[in-house]
This record gives C-alpha cells, structure tokens and sequence, in this order.
C-alpha cells in the first residue's frame, strides 16, 4: 500500500491516504454497499486531475487493473461512487465558490464545492440553486450533478439538469474541456476539429441521428430520470442547440471528472402558502395531485401514515401541529408562492377550491410553525427509520428511487404496498408526489439468513412493478451499483448496446467509476450488501 502512496505522490500535488481507518470510512456512503476502494486521492487542481488521468492510463495499457471514482459528500444512495479502485474525493480542495452574476442569474463553482455553501453565496443575492435537496446540507455539487438529484422545489424548477447549462470535464484524454449549448452550426463547426474533442462531437451527433428512433421510443417518458446516460437531451425539442452537458450530468463520473460548474438560480420567493390533503383511500391520489399541478406548486410532496407515527414517538410537537396527519393514509403537501403574500394566497385559494370540488378535504395552512412541521416530517421520514432502533431490523434504502407517470400513481402505490405486506414488512414512505416520485424504505434484518437474497428479489419485484406502469427505476439516485444490473432489461438490448458505444467513446479503457451503468452483475451487487449491524 504504502507504494502505491509513493507511486502516487510522484505524480499529483494533493493528497493521497492508503491507510485502513481511510479506506474502511470510504467504504461507505449512504447506499446499503460496502467495497473498500485501494487508496483515497485529494487533488489540489486540475493539473492534478490531468496527471492522475495520464498515469491511470499508463498503467491500464502496461496491464494493471486500475481505476478512479469521483467522490464529494458520500451522501449516494446507489453506491455510486464506492469503488475497489482509487477513490478521488473531490470536496477537500476543489471547494472555491465564484461571485454570483446577479444579473444573469449564475453561479460557477467547483466540482467539490458542498451544497450547502453555493446556497449561503447564492441566499446573499437573493438568489437560490433550485434542485434543493434534502440532504442538501451535507451534499456535494459535483454528487448532484453525477446522480441528477432533485429536491422538494424541483416539481417547479426541475432537477439538476434543468439548472445548470455550462460544465468543465477532464476526460480520458487527460484534458479539460468546457461543454455547454451551442447552435446546430457551432456543432458543425465542433465536428470539424482534428482533436479528441472534435471525435466526441462527430460520433455521439451521429450516434444519436443514426438511433433517433430507437432513442425516442425506449427511454424514460417520465418527468424525471436519472437512468441510463440521457442520449435524448442532448438536442433541443427544436433540434437549434445541443449541449454535451447535459450527457455528464447523471453519468455518475464514468465518462470523465467535472471541474466546473455553471449553476442556473432562480429568485427566492417572497411569499408562499401550503395547503394539506389528508388522502384516506389510495385511489383518490391520483385525481388529487394532478389537481394540484395545474396551479404550478413550488413544492408538492407527500408522506403515510407509518411516517406519522414515528413522528409521533420522536417529534410530538410537530406531530401535534400536523395532527391532521393522524389516522390517514398518507398526505399531500402543496405550498404555491408568489411576488407578494396576496398573489401566493390567491393561486393557493384557486387550488383548494379545485380540489374541494373532488369532494377531498383540504387544510389551508397560515401557521408558519404548522407549515414547517409538515415539511418537517416529510424530510425526516427515512432518518427516522434510520437513526432509531426497531430491534434487530435496520432502514435499508434500496426501493426509495421509483417514478411512474402520475395517472398510474393510486394502483402502483397500491401493488407496492401489497409486495411489502406480503413480505411482513414495516416501512415509510414519502417523496415527491409532484413528479409521481416516491421514496419507500423498509425495516431489513440483514443478519438473518438469506437477507442479501431478500433484497434482490424485493428490487427485482418493485423494478418489474414500475415497468409495468411504465415509469423509471431511478428518479435522482442513480444506477449505482444497486440498479445497473437491470438496465438493459429496463431500457432493451439495443439501448444498452449504444449506452455502451457512449462509454467506449468516451472511456475507451474504462478508467473511470467501472461497474455504474455498464459492466455490473447482480453477483457482485448482492456480495457487497452490508450485512452486519456493526
């Protein structure tokens, strides 16, 4: 170990970390996998990066088995970033947050950079990065942009992707280049250089003209997605700008590093309302949340009633101010804003008004505190799970990353619940009911006999389920290493054919993050389930 260290200070400036308590604290994240990556990398620059690539490289084409995985706040729920190869941590140095461009509405910063902290740059403008996770305080850009993760707000601003334009990449040339939208004749003009960038542009533009059809017929028709590489936007629906961006963006850094990113913001709101829909039976959801989506929320998200009673138990004062949570199946969460108090109050009264007309019970919320409380429960329903003992059982969060189109939304919820009781599990969900999203986490005990076995065979019947109503098995969590085994049954034989062209076009030797997207097996996902408690 302690000459791979050597080996490596050779050739970057940063850090590098080959010690057990090292690689055993990154051989977690917030995924349900353990895999013990070979040394932690800190680059201080990109010129570090560029030398990694380059001796990374090198010693692919001399035979050795190497790799390197893009890390920020370990907060992936996939596995995404977990690796047996090198481990690039990303948030000890690539940390500089820009000046926010008022006027434009942007902000750049570095791949490493926390959430958290281009939120406190952008909050002093106004301003706010919309994708507003609810991890966000411990979360990395450079994560968000790898998994295309959304948040509470996203039902109006959409996820990552719609949010940021402009990226800088080092690729597996060892070079770093800028992608952002450019015209169909900047494209031309992009085709005709006689380098690797040149390359790219020339095979993915006729990748994607060759295999249009394909394309547009097998992937996702969902509001959000994070499976797959997104070949499909790439173009504009008018087809006048393409961005190479936006393939980065959920690729989970298998196709090269971001350095750079140029963030959207959005104004912060001066006002907002919320209203809640007690849902008693799961056949009125459906009706209710489309209702509630032909008035623009800013945020529209539920939680059920298991959710409840842990909140109950371990927040009673939030629960006592959501007490209108009690007994129900589950919640609907619906806040509108607006330019002032009057205009946010009005598009709120329309809402409820409609949904009154179903015949649906709705609280209209004026209580600052109330408001939060709900929010509140909505946010902590998997860390309840999580952070309190339920005996020998733990939160296993493998199920939590399911979309299907709204209109599907009653019976799917109805056929999910049917699989866990059927399992005699205790479980919580809750999610972004705005987008058909829904994030469900059960009570495993992994020290029991078979229990790896038992949560494929529940991934493989919630998979089957959501392809059945016709949604996407990831919404913001990505493939990692618990879904990449079902892309190809998910997206067809010949999808998966061309995901593989984009990766060998873009990472001909597999260098980067080997085993997300393609290259994965249910072997080697099943063999690095945590089974322990300890």
């Amino acid at each position: 170990m302690w000459g791979i260290m050597d080996d490596l200070k050779k050739v970057i400036r940063g850090d590098v970390d080959v010690s057990t308590a090292a690689r055993r604290a990154y051989s977690h994240d917030a995924s349900i996998f353990q895999v013990t990556p070979t040394a932690i990398i800190y680059p201080k620059s990109t010129t570090d990066l560029k030398r990694l690539v380059h001796y990374i490289t090198e010693r692919k084409l001399e035979g050795a088995d190497v790799s390197i995985a893009p890390r920020n706040g370990g907060t992936c729920m996939s596995g995404g970033s977990l690796t047996e190869g090198y481990m690039v941590d990303m948030s000890r140095y690539f940390n500089h947050v820009g000046a926010v461009d008022v006027a434009g509405k942007k902000l750049w910063v570095q791949g490493g950079v926390m959430h958290i902290d281009a939120e406190k740059r952008a909050y002093q403008s106004g301003l706010f990065f919309a994708p507003y996770t609810s991890s966000r305080d411990i979360c990395g850009i450079g994560g968000m942009i790898g998994n295309n993760a959304s948040g509470e707000k996203s039902v109006k601003y959409g996820p990552t992707s719609a949010n940021i334009d402009n990226l800088k990449v080092v690729l597996s040339d060892g070079e770093e280049y800028e992608f952002g939208p450019l015209t169909a004749r900047e494209v031309e003009q992009k085709k005709q250089l006689p380098t690797f960038e040149g390359k790219l542009y020339r095979e993915i533009t006729s990748l994607i003209d060759d295999n249009w059809n394909l394309i547009d017929h097998n992937h996702p028709h969902t509001i959000k997605n994070a499976a797959g590489y997104a070949l499909w936007e790439l173009w504009d629906k008018q087809r006048s700008h393409f961005n190479l961006a936006r393939l980065f963006i959920g690729s989970q850094g298998t196709l090269g590093f971001v350095t750079e990113a140029e963030l959207k913001l959005v104004p912060l709101p001066t006002a907002s309302r919320m209203i809640v829909i007690p849902i008693t039976e799961l056949n009125q959801l459906t009706d209710v949340v489309k209702t509630i989506m032909k008035f623009h929320p800013v945020t529209c998200e539920t939680f059920d009633h298991h959710t409840y009673e842990l909140a109950e138990k371990y927040h009673p004062e939030d629960a006592e101010r959501a007490h209108l949570a009690r007994g129900k199946h589950m919640v609907v969460l619906a806040v509108f804003d607006g330019d002032s108090q009057e205009a946010a109050d009005k598009v709120t009264a329309d809402a409820k008004q409609a949904i009154e007309k179903l015949e649906r019970e709705v609280l209209w919320v004026d209580d600052q505190q109330v408001l939060e409380s709900f929010l509140l429960i909505r946010r902590k329903s998997f860390r309840m799970l999580l952070e309190h003992p339920h005996d020998d059982m733990r939160a296993m969060a493998f199920l939590e990353d399911t979309i299907v189109p709204l209109e599907h939304y009653g019976q799917f919820l109805a056929a999910l619940e049917a699989i866990l009781t059927e399992y005699k599990l205790i479980y919580t969900y809750a999610g972004h009911i705005g987008d058909g999203s829904i994030r469900l986490v059960p009570l495993i005990n992994m020290e029991k006999d078979g229990a790896d076995e038992l949560v494929m065979e529940l991934e493989t019947k919630v998979n089957d389920l959501v392809m059945a109503f016709g949604g996407s098995i990831s919404v913001d969590h990505n493939d990692g290493l618990i879904r990449t085994p079902y892309l190809e049954q998910f997206f067809g034989p010949e999808m998966y054919t061309l995901f593989a062209s984009v990766k060998d076009l873009f990472d001909p030797l597999n260098i980067f993050n080997p085993g997300k997207k393609l290259g994965g097996s249910f072997e080697y996902t099943k063999a690095h389930i945590v089974r322990s408690n300890q």
